[in-house]
């Protein structure tokens, strides 16, 4: 296996796995993939049981693996190391402030979410000192081993490291959150997707702005996510230079995406559907 190294392969040749990094755009992402690639040939990370799903993909037997396209989901850095086939990785960052916040919003809002219940009664400060949901950006992109709650525990020197190294080594598109759009048009180039039709799924509403937030609150926020904050402030240079790779190109197919929002009612229902088909279709096959 020679990774994502190669340079006698498109990066369409190669098996594609996109690290899902929670709150940070990812599942508008996994329904374009799911529309772009045959659903058959995608393995899902089941999102609620995904330490599960993830080690029952460490199960499969290697000829399984060959005829996977797509590997995506959360899920720590390091599947590679079971694929026969050459592969590389994408994945997006978000500003740590911004993703702690949406995690919170979306747990307290969301009444069929794990945590729902332990954080509908908490303040957003209390959710940042109580929860072991920090620098999770971290601990997924320096693979650490999957053991008990993926979540908890800390990081440290060693892991920050690692992190910046797979990022380095190891990934087609370092994308960041708030320049999602962006990191779409730079994947059309690299991968000659189509996205005929694109909209965004779930989104965080009902949810305070960074903005508005207390200074003490970002304060607290930051220094739980230490690791965080100095790998998002990593990352964004490494997509300043893919962004710069492709010039032009890429303001044009943000064009194009713009253009695939535009739609009509009875258009975002049929997308809407359809793509909910194409997830279930994707998470069967994955879980069988």
């Amino acid at each position: 296996m020679n990774g994502a190294t190669v340079s006698s392969l498109t990066q369409r040749d190669k098996a594609l796995i996109f690290l899902h990094l929670p709150k940070c755009g990812g599942t508008t992402l996994n329904r374009i993939i799911e529309w772009e690639y045959d659903p058959m040939r995608v393995f899902s990370i089941d999102p609620v049981l995904f330490l599960w799903s993830y080690k029952k993909l460490n199960r499969w037997p290697t000829k399984r693996l060959a005829r996977m396209q797509v590997f995506k989901g959360h899920m720590p850095f390091g599947i590679h190391k079971r694929l026969p086939q050459d592969y590389t990785y994408i994945t997006f960052l978000r500003d740590p402030i911004e993703r702690v916040v949406s995690a919170y919003y979306f747990a307290r809002n969301y009444p069929v979410h794990p945590l729902h219940r332990w954080v509908s009664k908490l303040t957003l400060e209390e959710y940042v000192r109580q929860s072991p949901n920090h620098d999770v950006q971290c601990k997924y992109l320096s693979g650490r081993p999957v053991e008990g709650d993926y979540h908890a525990g800390d990081c440290t020197p060693e892991m920050l490291a690692l992190a910046k190294q797979n990022l380095g080594q190891h990934f087609s598109l370092v994308g960041v959150t708030e320049r999602f759009d962006e990191g779409l048009a730079i994947l059309k180039i690299m991968f000659g997707w189509g996205i005929a039709k694109y909209a965004k799924f779930n989104v965080t509403r009902t949810r305070q702005a960074k903005k508005n937030l207390p200074a003490a609150t970002v304060e607290l926020i930051a220094e739980r996510n230490n690791y965080d904050m100095a790998l998002y402030e990593y990352a964004l240079p490494i997509f300043e230079q893919t962004r710069k790779k492709y010039g032009n190109d890429v303001q044009k197919q943000l064009d194009l995406i713009l253009q695939a929002k535009e739609l009509s009612k009875l258009q975002s229902m049929y997308y809407f559907g359809a793509s909910a088909a194409r997830k279930a279709i994707s998470r069967v096959h994955s879980a069988i």
